[in-house]
């Protein structure tokens, strides 16, 4: 049997039926009188708020806090965006060809819409060469330098010995000769780049202006660049986190008091970015979606830290959290949520301070990490659940009567009703294991801070006389319908402490 934790418990009394081996128990049992009547003890169980909780499926884990209150907790995934989409954009900026006018040209290296205004780069892959269109006839000495862009003391520069066709000559002629500028730092005067070129005729003459000069960028990338980088809105990935306490739901309320919901930051941008929430819905067991509001999702967003230009290469870290004071938290997350549905997009430079530097490089990064966390304090009133298992009751023959008792005694504030249907391969219900939902156990007192003063025991019968047991022996399937309240209903919230415990003793006198 795999079913909720919670309805392990609650449903021993019919678990007892199946565990039943005839010919070990009956030997042990107690002959109570000589019409071959048996008293049988079938099981005596424990367990503890700690204990329900930790295998209660498989999307949840249990967190105790210092008060000793087990807090139920939902994670998603982590969700990394890279600083690609940056790096890509700002190619775009650097064209594959740049035309040089002048034996001394000045590229502006910031866009024309302010969106970038670098103060330092520093390349990290890709080269340059250059194509030219000669009017002298012979060979030509040519050296291409950008004295901006220098590595150990060297500017970054091209050298390409060629001979130049007839003066007829349209079409460039791209030389073959490159550098790769990996690692070359480049350092903008006043925002502008210089490109400068001297050409040597094989006369030793210096050729002013030649009829066409390209210098070619090619697959030219960059590892790390500082300035002001423009407000640019990286968009993130959509997740989801399953909140597996009500995906069993079939009726009733339940309220969490101060439930949060946790948003875990890391950032290695090095520039001001802000949270732009795309999408932040919990979506509830009947199928409804309802928005997360808060003036940080709908308004503001929210800042990450982030590192300095003399931290670069380091990420900042920060937490987040949606409570009862900032957002609606409280109303959505007491609508039955099975699943919480996001997109976090981040924008960098979102006041758009241009004399505010920052610096990103290829291996920037944010991750995110939803969480969502459920404390157990609060109130419930028939909040209903629903399973299922198979049984086999094909060995149980020849039986009279069947009496079960259970005794339960609880420490925890949670009270239990609960019914059992008996169900035939076809699906047909053949009859309920009581004649109507039962009071199996009763919650404990609790005082005017909702704690648990002292346990309460609640002893149950169930008789079966040889023809009720014999209409519920070809049943395959016991359906288990489980409800549950805290002591007081809503009229009180109640604390679930770790140690807080439930004792479940069970016997069973059989007549044959």
């Amino acid at each position: 049997m795999k079913f909720s934790q919670f309805l392990f418990f609650l449903v021993l009394l019919a678990a007892a039926m199946l565990g039943c081996k005839q010919s070990n128990e009956l030997l042990d049992a107690d002959i109570l009188s000589s019409d071959a009547e048996f008293a049988i003890p079938l099981l005596k169980a424990h367990t503890s708020i700690q204990e329900l909780m930790e295998n209660f499926d498989d999307s949840t884990y249990i967190q105790v806090d210092q008060e000793g209150i087990v807090h139920l907790r939902y994670e998603g995934d982590v969700l990394t965006q890279s600083a690609d989409e940056f790096f890509d954009v700002i190619k775009t900026y650097l064209p594959a060809l740049i035309t040089v006018d002048s034996n001394y040209f000045t590229l502006d290296f910031n866009t024309t819409n302010d969106q970038l205004k670098v103060d330092f780069a520093r390349y990290g892959s890709g080269s340059i060469s250059v194509g030219v269109i000669s009017d002298y006839v012979g060979m030509v000495d040519l050296n291409l330098t950008i004295p901006e862009a220098t590595k150990n003391g060297q500017a970054l520069s091209v050298h390409q010995q060629f001979m130049s066709p007839t003066p007829s000559q349209s079409i460039p002629l791209f030389l073959p000769d490159s550098t790769v500028c990996t690692g070359y730092e480049l350092q903008p005067i006043n925002g502008m780049v210089h490109v400068k070129y001297v050409a040597i005729t094989d006369m030793g003459d210096t050729l002013e202006s030649m009829p066409l000069v390209v210098l070619v960028n090619k697959n030219i990338t960059f590892s790390y660049i500082e300035g002001y980088l423009g407000n640019f809105t990286n968009r993130g990935k959509r997740d989801s986190v399953s909140i597996g306490f009500f995906k069993n739901w079939i009726q009733g309320d339940v309220f969490f008091d101060d439930p949060v919901i946790t948003m875990h930051i890391e950032n290695s941008f090095g520039l001001p970015t802000r949270s732009s929430i795309d999408t932040f819905d919990i979506i509830t067991a009947d199928n409804q979606r309802i928005p997360l509001e808060s003036t940080f999702i709908n308004d503001t967003g929210i800042d990450f830290v982030y590192p300095t230009i003399p931290e670069a290469g380091e990420s900042k870290s920060m937490t987040f959290t949606f409570d009862a004071d900032n957002s609606n938290i409280e109303d959505v997350l007491g609508s039955r949520p099975i699943g919480l549905d996001y997109k976090v997009d981040a924008i960098s430079n979102p006041d758009s301070l241009t004399n505010l530097r920052g610096f990103i490089t290829d291996t920037s990064f944010y991750k995110i990490k939803i969480e969502v966390d459920l404390p157990l304090h609060g109130w419930a009133t028939g909040f209903g659940v629903v399973d299922s298992f198979d049984v086999d009751f094909s060995n149980f023959d020849e039986i009279k009567e069947a009496e079960f008792k259970m005794v339960a005694d609880n420490g925890m504030p949670l009270a239990f009703d609960v019914q059992a249907y008996f169900i035939d391969s076809a699906g047909v219900v053949l009859d309920s294991l009581f004649d109507q939902k039962t009071h199996v156990v009763k919650g404990a007192p609790i005082n005017s801070s909702g704690t648990v003063t002292n346990k309460l025991t609640t002893t149950t019968f169930v008789t079966f006389d040889a023809d009720r047991f014999e209409k519920v022996r070809p049943a395959t399937k016991l359906a288990l319908h489980a409800f549950f309240s805290t002591t007081e209903g809503n009229q009180q919230s109640v604390k679930a402490f770790a140690d807080q415990d439930l004792e479940i003793r069970m016997g069973m006198k059989v007549k044959r």
